[in-house]
């Protein structure tokens, strides 16, 4: 039976020792958030940002990758920000909209996001899902590490 990424939260807190309090201390959230995390495969998806993910991922020794997905990525298949920005781009302007509406049609304002790669790490993975999926851009390849 594959695991859910709630169940691989809670799977690599347990191996590393952590107690539910501890965890949700370093990761700088509450014990009610840590909780719902592990136990609504939702909370990673939709109220987590990317930045928080790594830095939860780091806590537990994983990947961001791997909490999600469950895979251990292979060597070269990674998009940075700069590039999936630009590809976000080139997606607006071969659809000869503006990125407002280019946006809505993918569910996410992604202004920030050309203007700024760096602010790719405020989205939720639900978003980076939304927008790579609009881009046509495999999600998972820009993942961070």
């Amino acid at each position: 039976m594959t695991q859910s990424p709630n169940e691989r939260i809670r799977a690599a807190r347990e191996r590393a020792g952590l107690e539910l309090p501890e965890a949700a201390h370093q990761l700088g959230v509450s014990f009610e958030e840590f909780r719902d995390l592990e136990d609504f495969e939702d909370e990673v998806w939709m109220t987590f940002s990317l930045a928080e993910l790594r830095k939860l991922a780091q806590i537990l020794g994983l990947t961001p990758h791997l909490i999600l997905t469950g895979d251990v990525r292979a060597a070269g298949e990674t998009v940075s920000f700069a590039d999936f920005s630009r590809a976000i781009a080139e997606s607006v302007r071969v659809g000869g909209g503006d990125a407002d509406a280019w946006g809505e049609r993918a569910g996410w304002d992604v202004a920030p996001l050309l203007r700024d790669p760096e602010e790719i790490w405020n989205l939720s993975p639900d978003g980076l899902r939304d927008i790579a999926d609009a881009a046509g851009i495999d999600w998972r390849t820009v993942l961070p590490e």
